[in-house]
């Protein structure tokens, strides 16, 4: 059956139809859900190979997943996939991932070859890296690329998703500083991240506006709770910032070990608002990334009903590392 036919069963037009599939903002919910309905009970989808002839598309978003970041557990990953797959379902886009890990050449060799011979009409690229190994390929495909989680200043035609990581550093300083902190730690980051390093680099211009000299960093990954329990008696801090939650939560833990009181003695706040943020005890004290609305953005950009870059901002989520 092809859409003409399918089109005259639903008393529709052939546009209609199309749109019901392929661009569902543009008519009335109750009408694609009967489409949907009536195609689902007749076993009619579009051609696909017919759709991309006629308008170069191919309904296909490419989604390049760094292994080196998290690692086989990627549990912040696996929340931003799962943000994006909501994005997928409402713009019914099929999704093409490209995992690499940057650390191993076999993996970078093999996802230039996804990049230059596959059928996206658009990549995402989860946590860019500065002097990226892929972007020679990125830029042969000639298709869109939407930088999320992570500035890209190497090619400033590609789009960004980011968060406002001054607004929330800040944040977090004057927490500490009106919770009573006098000498604050900022723990951990991953070198060639870009969120990490400008996460580091707010830290750096911010603390001395909250805590004068009394502050210091420890920009390294990964972190051991023994070797974080040291750093936290040498340099005699009450507080600490973790790059992310997992940084936070080697603090909250190293505190346990050495029997340092949370947050009487000492007080944690983090960020990515994770699972185990609300199972610590006491609960970490975090920032949530809107992470529903960054990924509806990337695809916005993407598929080009958004033209401008935008930056997101965190939200404060109470935990029991902070003094109240």
């Amino acid at each position: 059956m092809n859409i003409v036919e399918f089109a005259k069963i639903a008393d529709l037009s052939t546009a209609t139809i199309s749109r019901a599939f392929h661009e569902p903002e543009k008519i009335r919910p109750e009408t694609r859900q009967r489409v949907l309905t009536l195609a689902d009970r007749l076993g009619y989808y579009p051609s696909a190979s017919g759709r991309a002839l006629v308008t170069g598309r191919h309904d296909v978003m490419g989604l390049i997943w760094p292994l080196e970041v998290e690692g086989a557990g990627a549990l912040f990953g696996q929340r931003v996939l799962a943000s994006l797959t909501q994005q997928l379902v409402c713009n019914d886009l099929d999704l093409l991932i490209c995992p690499v890990d940057r650390r191993q050449a076999i993996t970078v060799d093999h996802a230039r070859r996804t990049v230059q011979r596959s059928r996206c009409d658009a990549w995402i690229m989860l946590y860019p890296r500065h002097h990226d190994l892929l972007v020679r390929a990125l830029k042969v495909s000639r298709k869109p690329v939407i930088c999320l989680m992570g500035l890209f200043d190497d090619c400033p035609e590609w789009k960004c998703v980011t968060l406002n990581q001054t607004s929330w550093i800040e944040d977090a300083l004057s927490r500490l500083q009106k919770a009573g902190a006098r000498r604050v730690l900022f723990l951990g980051c991953r070198q060639e991240e870009p969120d990490h390093e400008e996460r580091l680099a707010a830290f750096t211009k911010l603390a001395p506006d909250y805590f004068g000299t009394e502050f210091v960093t420890h920009p390294v990954w990964p972190l051991d709770d023994a070797a974080v329990g040291e750093l936290l008696l040498a340099e005699k801090v009450d507080a600490v910032i973790g790059v992310d939650d997992a940084a936070a939560l080697t603090a909250v833990r190293a505190c346990e070990r050495l029997s340092i009181a949370i947050p009487e003695k000492m007080q944690i706040i983090g960020i990515d608002d994770s699972p185990d943020a609300a199972r610590s005890n006491p609960t970490l004290a975090t920032f949530s990334q809107p992470l529903d609305k960054m990924t509806a953005c990337a695809v916005e950009l993407a598929l080009g009903r958004r033209d401008r870059s935008q930056k997101f901002e965190a939200t404060f989520v109470p935990g029991g590392t902070l003094r109240s």
